[in-house]
């Protein structure tokens, strides 16, 4: 009898991507996907594409601290929780898995009053609230990073460190490169690629031209956010040190292209000597599965500063660098130009970030479900 899983993930490419990762992983094993999300987030958007059926729950974040705020709230999140429980209901998966995002929380809850066992899975080194609280009721507990586990020590016996499960395409960079390592000129322009994110990172957008610009043997791929590329292509222009193209012209030949979005990852990272970013679990997986050299630039707004514990899980091995944003601009320009100098340094770095990466972790993931679901060893 076929089995079925709902994955509950959404909002951001960190909770969506891993969760199909493992959606298409179960399915080339012959599992049915049902997907739970939120009409409003790009999971509404991405998930069809894979042609998986997705069900929507109405369900934002609870803000506001005063009296009205939190009866509004309750109210809005029993809404939620009666809906992913009619949806589940109906649906009746084996098991539940929950990447995070704002469905998560009530579709965790509603699976276990349905008596359908729950799995999370915590992509970030410091975890989110609502897999702490759903940490209580789930199965399982998975972690993408080790760090991680300092926080789930009451239910220490359903945690399991699986890793962040990365696109097949984003680990095959790193075999590709060692093949090609030979074919690789010693006085090579350095390939930085500068990745703020679907929004950008105003602060990237402003520092690295100025910083980078006249820097010598570079050539920069800047994906710059919706909208910023006119902006950010004057800023480099500005510097009158570089010839700007932007990534409409098609050109191949600059030493700066920008971007609004990089459509094929995979392909700007297998391009890449080393990337410029902000510290997200995905993106922290990724580079270290694509084996690349990394700066990690994290927002220091981030909710428990997971995005620093994240970039940390790399740098205490010396396989990658981190710059808080406040000294961004002072000491970028020294960690790009010691890599242009001495790019056998960068390419050790990449090679450390790999030593660090989980090669297994969509199957580990896959493992476990199947596991709870009786059909593992």
């Amino acid at each position: 009898m076929t089995k079925r899983c709902l994955i509950m993930a959404g909002g951001t490419g960190g909770h969506v991507f891993p969760g199909l990762a493992v959606a298409n992983a179960l399915r080339d094993e012959g599992w049915d996907i049902q997907w739970l999300g939120t009409p409003e987030r790009m999971e509404a958007q991405v998930v069809p594409k894979y042609d998986i059926p997705i069900h929507f729950i109405p369900v934002k974040g609870l803000r506001g601290k005063g009296l009205g705020a939190r009866m509004k709230g309750a109210l809005a999140l029993v809404k939620s929780l009666l809906s992913a429980r009619r949806i589940i209901k109906r649906i009746n998966p084996d098991v539940v898995v929950g990447f995070g995002g704002y469905a998560s929380g009530p579709g965790g809850v509603a699976a276990k009053s349905l008596g359908i066992p729950v799995i999370i899975h915590e992509q970030n080194a410091a975890a989110g609230m609502t897999n702490k609280l759903l940490s209580k009721i789930a199965h399982k507990v998975l972690l993408g990073f080790e760090d991680a586990k300092a926080q789930f020590v009451k239910v220490k016996n359903k945690v399991h460190v699986v890793g962040n499960p990365v696109r097949d395409d984003i680990w095959k960079i790193h075999q590709k490169s060692q093949e090609n390592s030979d074919e690789q000129s010693a006085d090579k322009m350095l390939n930085m690629l500068v990745v703020g994110g679907s929004l950008g990172a105003q602060v990237l957008n402003d520092v690295v031209p100025q910083v980078c610009s006249a820097l010598k043997g570079l050539s920069i791929r800047h994906q710059c956010g919706k909208g910023n590329a006119k902006i950010v292509e004057q800023t480099y222009a500005n510097t009158g040190s570089v010839h700007i193209d932007s990534a409409r012209s098609g050109s191949k030949s600059a030493d700066v292209v920008v971007s609004d979005f990089i459509d094929d990852m995979a392909a700007a990272y297998e391009w890449a000597d080393f990337i410029v970013c902000r510290a997200g679990a995905l993106t922290v997986s990724e580079v270290a599965a694509a084996g690349r050299a990394a700066i990690f630039v994290p927002l220091p707004h981030a909710v428990d500063d997971h995005q620093t514990k994240n970039a940390q899980s790399l740098v205490k091995h010396n396989a990658a660098i981190m710059i808080a944003q406040s000294v961004l601009k002072e000491n970028l320009g020294q960690s790009v130009r010691n890599w242009i100098q001495h790019p056998s340094d960068c390419l050790k770095m990449g090679e450390l970030a790999h030593e660090c990466a989980s090669p297994n972790a969509t199957q580990n993931v896959v493992s476990h479900i199947k596991l709870v679901v009786g059909e593992g060893d």
